[in-house]
Formats: structure tokens, sequence, C-alpha cells
């Protein structure tokens, strides 16, 4: 018996129906204030072993924030929760009336509500009634009242939830207080009639002896004395110290949990822990219960006596808030892997909230549940994570799963810009920075993908709600550049669902044909009607780094900022004669040097790569250009190029000479972020 889903409707946060899937570990994802812990107290509502947490008030029912002075006299809310079963694995008769099936040969499931309504009956909270019911109609079918079969408290407590808010106290869970784990497992001890006996004698001789103290003697006759002279009732006439409890279940309440080295014998209790391994050891205590729990089964199926008079629920969902709190990162992938292993068992499923990268990175995106807030209606919404399919586009379906994976914080963004690689990240970070922006603070990322799959991450990022900007590399007489690389875009764009015939609107108020679309990557080498489609993509978030990659955008603006950068011996030579010679030193020499020339073509045919062009598109100076670009960026590291060259300019100087493109994309984000429409 597993959840499959959870229906949330008119509860806290949710205004209309939403239905949140959940696998046997489920994350829920999203910026604060989003609904992910209503939708662990909604299955507290339910199930929790508190009855205060399944209370209903007045503040569980939604409002629309957006309202002012509400004027409705009455809510409804209603939580459902769907558990999908085998008919082999049907586990217990309390449920064999409520089994819901579709039609014959699917699998059996339990729907279980709770309806609640509140009506404004003049008082503080006003009038709140709620029930739990099955359901008795399959989902796809109205419900009436005759679908309704009440639910009591002893059938519902078959299945239990464990929940740890994201602020917690663990050391009450941690000692033998009532109601903690330790105080359940201990008080349910089956003692033999001969330990009880013998437990209880010692503690008697214990008590004499210590009473036998002279100081022990004074302070009781001190501490009877002076009662006597305030008592009045006579229930309580003697008040007398006693050190330890003659039976054997106080005692017990004294027992706690204390640590020690391997190699050293002295005790440390659960208070001098940090608050880290606190919440670590109080996540570990509950898989001690879990794993009681199914030893006390094994010996109940054996025939032999429980030794510990524990009965298992037929489900436990564990529901934990946040648990990075006080954690060390080094610590949250031991503790994804417990969580991992806790819920392979056939009883058991974890839900967890994170705002962690370091634990979203290591859970399966399929488990992710992203929550965001709906500005218009201030209602929680909530999606899995879209991948590829995995049995038609196996290639995309790895890549994209390990880059989200590999770029957690997408998940997080306020903005989300996608770009080829490690150049985009930190160039986009720094002009970002010089204009008054950090992208931490302003929750922008910038993920890079080497131009791979940008559909996917479209389509992913469209569903989730977050708003992107993609940053590709032209690549302009590159092998698959140019026109490929457009027709790329054109295609992605039209596949995730953009008007085609609005995206490819040509002047003429014609439609570019899907034969002429299909064979663009062939079309002549015309940079002024390349341009155009770069502009026209443009307006659907899409930018090029013209004419061929942000690293030659960039030595194309700060030319002789990199240049400065170089240190004695550093830059590339030409052999003239017998004579190594600098080209900062002659390349703009008048006639050019014949050896200098050789090493241009040499090295436009280098930077556009084998089956790529002979440069015919780029003026002199980009072809000379190429020279350096082989040296800075072929030849050398690119992240440590720019940084050496950002040293050696000021942001004044950086930010008037901003290429094109990234004061397009500055302008974009700004809007983007703000919630503005961006102007054409």
């Amino acid at each position: 018996m597993k959840l499959e889903k959870i229906k949330i409707c008119n509860f806290r946060s949710f205004e209309n129906e939403m239905t949140i899937s959940t696998n046997n570990l489920s994350c829920f994802i999203g910026a604060n204030s989003t609904g992910k812990s209503s939708a662990l107290l909604a299955l507290c509502k339910l199930y929790s072993e508190h009855s205060i947490e399944r209370t209903i008030s007045k503040n569980d029912f939604y409002q629309n924030k957006k309202q002012t002075g509400n004027t409705l006299r009455k809510k409804e809310l209603y939580i459902e929760t769907v558990f999908k079963t085998s008919i082999e694995a049907i586990e217990t008769p309390l449920f064999i009336d409520s089994y819901v099936i579709d039609s014959q040969g699917e699998d059996p499931y339990i729907r279980i509500r709770l309806e609640a309504t509140w009506e404004d009956d003049g008082t503080l909270e006003g009038a709140i009634d709620s029930r739990i019911y099955f359901i008795t109609c399959p989902e796809s079918q109205t419900i009436t009242e005759s679908d309704k079969v009440n639910a009591n408290r002893n059938i519902l407590n078959k299945i239990r939830v464990i929940y740890i808010p994201a602020i917690r106290n663990p050391n009450l869970q941690l000692k033998n207080v009532s109601g903690s784990i330790i105080n359940r497992i201990t008080r349910n001890i089956n003692w033999q009639d001969t330990t009880k006996e013998k437990i209880e004698s010692l503690i008697t001789q214990l008590n004499d002896t210590t009473g036998l103290e002279k100081g022990i003697i004074s302070l009781r006759e001190t501490i009877y004395n002076d009662w006597q002279k305030y008592q009045s009732d006579r229930r309580y006439s003697k008040a007398n110290l006693v050190f330890n409890s003659n039976s054997i279940e106080a005692t017990m309440m004294k027992a706690e949990v204390v640590f020690s080295a391997e190699d050293d014998d002295s005790e440390l209790g659960i208070d001098e822990m940090g608050d880290g391994l606190r919440s670590l050891f109080y996540i570990s205590m509950i898989e001690s219960l879990l794993d009681l729990e199914e030893k006390m089964m094994e010996e109940e199926k054996s025939g032999i006596q429980k030794s510990i008079d524990l009965s298992a629920p037929l489900l436990t969902i564990l529901a934990v808030e946040e648990p990075e709190n006080h954690i060390s990162p080094h610590l949250l992938g031991k503790l994804i892997v417990k969580f991992q292993n806790i819920s392979k068992k056939d009883n058991v499923q974890i839900l967890v909230t994170s705002h962690s990268p370091a634990i979203v990175k290591r859970i399966d995106p399929k488990d992710i549940r992203y929550f965001r807030l709906k500005k218009a209606e201030y209602s929680t919404d909530v999606k899995r994570i879209t991948l590829p399919e995995k049995e038609r586009m196996s290639d995309q379906y790895k890549f994209v799963k390990e880059a989200v994976k590999a770029y957690p914080e997408l998940y997080f963004s306020k903005l989300v810009i996608l770009g080829e690689g490690d150049s985009e990240e930190l160039i986009l970070s720094k002009f970002f920075e010089v204009n008054g922006e950090n992208v931490d603070i302003s929750e922008i990322s910038i993920v890079p993908l080497s131009g791979r799959f940008v559909n996917h991450f479209w389509r992913l990022l469209s569903d989730l709600g977050i708003p992107y900007i993609t940053l590709l590399d032209l690549d302009r007489e590159r092998s698959g550049g140019g026109w490929g690389r457009i027709k790329y875009a054109l295609k992605q764009l039209i596949s995730i669902g953009i008007d085609k015939n609005e995206l490819l609107l040509l002047k003429d108020l014609s439609i570019l044909s899907d034969e002429n679309l299909d064979s663009m990557h062939k079309w002549d080498m015309d940079v002024k009607m390349m341009y155009n489609w770069v502009s026209i993509l443009m307006k659907y978030n899409v930018f090029y780094s013209y004419p061929l990659d942000i690293d030659f955008v960039m030595l194309e603006k700060y030319e002789a900022f990199y240049k400065a950068s170089l240190t004695n011996g550093e830059g590339p030579v030409v052999k003239i004669g017998r004579k190594n010679c600098k080209v900062l030193d002659i390349e703009n020499d008048v006639p050019a040097n014949d050896e200098y020339l050789e090493k241009m073509e040499i090295a436009v045919r280098q930077t556009l790569k084998e089956q790529g062009g002979n440069g015919q598109t780029y003026n002199e100076k980009q072809r000379k250009l190429m020279v350096w670009y082989n040296y800075f960026f072929l030849g050398r590291g690119k992240p440590t190029t720019h940084i050496s060259m950002f040293s050696n300019i000021s942001d004044e100087e950086l930010k008037e000479s901003t290429p094109e493109v990234i004061n397009r994309i500055l302008e974009l984000s700004n809007s983007l972020i703000n919630g503005d429409t961006p102007d054409e």
C-alpha cells in the first residue's frame, strides 16, 4: 500500500483542486511560502498521531490574499488521499469494503477524503465541522453522498504520518518523555515477571541505602516538617524525598541515550551534541522505530511472544521539512542516502521539502515536485519536472537529467540564462555585477548547456513558470553554424508550441515554408539577412553571440585589454627567416609580412574549424583577431583568460563598451525579474 496522490482544494494556499503525485521518496521544492509545508500539513490533518495536528482551524481555509474585506459567510475545503495497492497485496480486511477499481483487471485503490466547512456564526473562530470519509466511487465519477462512508479513527490509524517541522527541537524526542519515540518503545516492552521483581527489589535497596546518608536524612526531615506548616489536604500530608521510583515504568522514564568515543569511556549526553547531529540522530531514531516494528512483525509471524508490544501501521509517511537545517553539506549526502534506503521499505514513504541545491541535486528529477505561487490568485500550483521521453530520446533524457541535477539552483531562480559554456557564466556574471546587480542576490542562474537540447530546457522552464533567456553561439562559417544555428532555434521553438505562422512571418507577410526552413542551413551566406533572423529570435528571448561566439565578441570589444594582460614573453609569434617575431609587433605593418598573412590564414581555418568556411564574411580586422582568438581561447583556458582581462580593466571601462548582445540581455533580465513586459 503506497500513497499515490494527494488532492487539495481550498486548504491554506491551495485554491482550486491541485493534485500532487508521490513516489517512495518525493521532494517538494520551490520558493518560500509557495505551499510546500501546507501539503505536508494536509496529510497531518488526516493521519497525524497527534490529535492537535488533526484539528481544522479557520486559518486552514483558503483566502485570496489580494481580496480585502472578505465577505464570504461560508467556506469549504477538502483533502483527499489516494492509496494504490494490488489485488495480490490487499493487506487487511479493514479496507475490504473501501477498495475502488476503475475497470476489470486494473489494480485497486483506496480514496480517503477529509471534508470541512467553516461558517461565520459571529464567534472569533466561526463554526467548523469536519468529516473523514472513504470514497467508494472511481475518480472518474462525480462523488455523491451515497459514495461517502464514514471512516473511524481506529482504521485511519493504520496509516501514520510522522511530521518533522523545519523549526525543530529534537531534544524532547531523544529523551524518554511522554509521547517521544523512546517512550513509545520503552513503555511497550514486555517485561518478564522475574525481571520486574528483581529490578524493583534493587530499586528498593538503592533507596534504602541512599536514605541512610546523614545529609539525606536531614534533607528529608526538613522537607517533611516544613510541608506540615502548609499542607491542608490529607492526601498529600506526607512529603518524602525519593531518588528512584519503586515502579519499573517510572524508572524507565529516566532512560536516555548517551554517547562515547570508541577509545574513551566517558559519556556525552544528547544536550552536548550540536544541532545538526541532534537532527540526524532524531531521524536515526525514527528509522530505529521502523526497524523495531518490522522485527516485531517477524516475531509475531513466527509465533513467538513479541519482546516489544509494537504494531506497525500499514503505511508510515515520514514528512520532513527542510532536512538541511543545521546540517553541514557533506552530511546531507549521507542523509539522502538514508532516506532512500528507508523509503525502500514496503510500508514507508518519505516526503521532503527543501531549499537546498545540495539536496535537490541528489534527488532523481522524476521524484521532484515544483511548487510556485500564482501571482494573480496567490494560490499554489504544483508541477512535475518535464524530461524528454526516456524510451524515444534516451540521449536527450540522460543529458537533461544530468544537467538538471548538476544545476539544481535553476529551480529556485527568478530567471535562468541558458548559455553555451563556462565563458557565458563568467562573463554575464561580471556584467551583472558592474551594472549593480548580483546574480545570487537577484536569484539569476546561468546554466551552461553547450547548446545541446535547449528545447527540453525551454519546455521544462516554461512548465515550471520560470522566465528564461537563451544565449547561443552563431558560429558563422563553422560547420553547422550560421544558418544551421538559426534553423535549429526556429525548429526547437516550434516544437515547444510557438506559433509557426507568427515565428516564420516574413516582411512581405508570407510564411516561410517548411521546405525552405528545412533547407535553411544551405542558404547563401547573406550576412544582412542572417542578422534579420537573429533579430527575430531576440523577440523570443533567444540571443546569439554574433558573429562567432562570446569569446570572439569580447575580444572584438576589449582587444587592447586582453593584449595588456600578457606578461613579457607571452603572445603569438611568427617566424620570419630565422627570427621569431611577436605578432603584437608586426600585425599593423604596411604592407603586411607574407609570413604573418600565412599565419592569419591558418588562424582563420583553425578558428572556423574543420569543414568550416574561409572567413569571407568576416572583415579584415576580424580575420586578424582570429590569430589572437586562437592564442587566447583555443590555446589557453578561456575562464583564466577572461579573468586576467577583467583584472586589467575598470568597471567603468568595461561598462562603457558593453557588447550589444549583453546589453540586450541585461535589459531583458531586468524586465523579466521585475515582471515587466520588455519593449520590442
